[in-house]
């Protein structure tokens, strides 16, 4: 008897099982269905994610990391499966994998990793927000009778305070100052009858 126990240990060992009562750490932990990829080159984006890991099984959701200012990739991304074990599969066959002269990076995340809003805003297409033009579009508007007054007058406050500046630092420059320059406010005149 005391063979076939030991026999018996060899085989979970070869298995990778643990010696003892409880489970092992790997089975305590829940299998995820996210996969995390990383190293990804240019041009492999969300379209072309969803398209390549379909082979593997059902993607359900992907999300590709970009810059938030320019809309530029990351270089990693997480995949969401409809099962654990095509997560697995499809994680183990990535991992390595040379792709466009980049070797991928891949691996099964544990369901204790997963965020809530890890795919937040996930499966929509992306739109590049265009924020030079906008800003530009704010920058150079048409400005109110109201606004261009209030920049004349913060213009001149800057440069009395530049003046002050200039003269508490001992220096002894003269120049026309900006208020020489901006137009003087038209006075109301009132006529009598």
């Amino acid at each position: 008897m005391p063979k076939r126990k030991a026999a018996e240990r060899d085989e979970a060992a070869e298995r990778g099982e643990q010696q003892g009562d409880g489970p092992s750490t790997s089975q305590q932990q829940q299998a995820s269905k996210v996969v995390y990829l990383g190293h990804l080159p240019h041009g492999f984006y969300e379209k072309q994610l969803k398209e390549y890991f379909s082979q593997f099984g059902k993607v359900t959701k992907v999300r590709l990391s970009r810059n938030k200012k320019s809309g530029k990739s990351k270089g990693y991304a997480f995949l969401e499966f409809s099962s654990a074990e095509v997560a697995k599969i499809a994680s183990a066959a990535m991992d390595g994998y040379m792709l466009f002269s980049q070797k991928l990076a891949s691996r099964v995340l544990p369901a204790d990793e997963v965020h809530p809003d890890m795919f937040k805003g996930a499966n929509r297409v992306f739109k590049q927000v265009p924020w030079q033009k906008i800003e530009r579009e704010r920058q150079n508007r048409d400005r109110t009778a109201a606004e261009a007054e209030k920049r004349a007058r913060q213009a001149v406050e800057r440069d009395e305070r530049r003046q002050r500046r200039i003269a508490q630092a001992g220096i002894d420059y003269q120049y026309e100052p900006l208020a020489a320059q901006v137009p003087k406010k038209a006075k109301k005149t009132v006529f009598e009858d």
